[in-house]
């Protein structure tokens, strides 16, 4: 498998840990590395290194480069402007067939969090047989509550068509427990009362992020749904390894229409499948959802500074790089984040405002805490 993984990012749900020049995948939120270098790790029982292709923004690309000292320059793809996923995800394809021909790809975000690395892998290789036939195949998150910060995704679960793997592909990881289902809908974030529907009817996955497919399929389905788009891809492939490459990269890139993979290409394609994944995932999206991935103290807290606590309740005391000590007494849901020259306290059910209040600096000037 050639594994692309997607680095873009504003720098602003996990702000101020995150910044525009470090955003969220460049940071250690949890455990020893940053997102981006456990990402790129998890990707080793499916992939090698020399395999795998970064695809980050220009302004980034030397710090992205410094996280993953183990790849190569040759595995990073630079976007000379941000373009959202489709765009993104057509020039990796390109360069994934100038690379290794048309094997098949998978496409990964790059801040994620999963667990269980063994039903991961068997799910992937799962994706890969459905790719190998021309499917296109999305990765599903069972949900395990009424969601209303992901999308999702509606299958036909009459209709499983099995993981029909080649002799010995899925030795030991159970792919065959992982079949595929034809995709009836991608569903936008719903309100409370359509995520319970959602979870009730037993047919709707969480939408990952993730695909596994052919290059030449995408491409395929980009010339038909998205032809101005697939022709600015034809023109900067037929351009690789040649003196006019990033010219050619720069001028057509600019040119495409910003919009993501899931309207450009997956909600109109001819044969798109999902694997309901076996694995815990996390987008981890807020500050509130730290929680889910790093566990909680006896009073439901998230704790990793240099605190004292007297009754503070289901809270989170985050701090990096700042000497003070943080302590609390008599708050109950509340996030504090302390960072050298920022520091922010709200709401815990509010943390999707961190956004509202990264604007509100840009709009007062303090781009020097941005």
């Amino acid at each position: 498998m050639i594994a692309v993984v997607l680095a873009g990012g504003s720098g602003t749900r996990f702000w101020p840990l995150s910044r525009a020049a470090r955003p969220k995948q460049l940071i250690r939120l949890y455990g020893e590395a940053t997102l981006i270098a456990q990402t790129v790790q998890r990707l080793a029982g499916v992939t090698r290194a020399e395999r795998v292709l970064v695809v980050c923004g220009e302004p980034l690309l030397a710090e992205t480069r410094e996280a993953l000292p183990a790849l190569g320059e040759a595995n990073f793809i630079a976007e000379p402007f941000a373009r959202n996923t489709a765009p993104a995800i057509g020039l990796a394809a390109v360069y994934a067939l100038a690379a290794f021909g048309d094997e098949v790809m998978g496409i990964f975000p790059s801040d994620h969090y999963i667990e269980e690395l063994q039903a991961f892998d068997a799910c992937l290789i799962a994706a890969s047989a459905e790719a190998e036939r021309g499917a296109i195949v999305t990765m599903g998150i069972t949900p395990t509550a009424p969601e209303t910060g992901y999308g999702y995704i509606a299958y036909d679960a009459e209709a499983a068509l099995g993981a029909g793997l080649g002799a010995g592909l899925g030795a030991g990881l159970g792919a065959g427990d992982h079949p595929a289902f034809p995709v009836q809908a991608f569903v936008e974030k719903p309100d409370r009362e359509h995520a319970q529907a959602y979870l009730d009817a037993g047919n709707y996955v969480w939408n990952s992020g993730m695909f596994v497919f052919k290059p030449s399929v995408l491409l395929d389905e980009m010339a038909r749904q998205r032809p101005a788009m697939h022709e600015a891809m034809m023109a900067i492939a037929q351009a690789i390894g040649t003196p006019d490459e990033q010219r050619v990269v720069r001028e057509r890139f600019e040119s495409v229409e910003r919009v993501s993979i899931d309207y450009a290409i997956m909600e109109g394609a001819r044969q798109v499948v999902v694997i309901p994944a076996a694995f815990r995932w996390s987008d981890v999206g807020h500050w509130a959802a730290i929680g889910d991935v790093t566990g909680t103290d006896a009073n439901n807290n998230v704790v990793e500074a240099d605190a004292a606590l007297f009754e503070v309740t289901n809270s989170v005391i985050y701090s990096e790089g700042s000497k003070r000590v943080i302590a609390v007494a008599g708050v109950d849901n509340l996030v504090i984040v302390d960072t050298p020259d920022a520091l922010l306290i709200i709401a815990k059910d509010r943390a999707q405002d961190v956004r509202a209040l990264v604007d509100l600096l840009k709009a007062q000037g303090r781009d020097d805490v941005l």
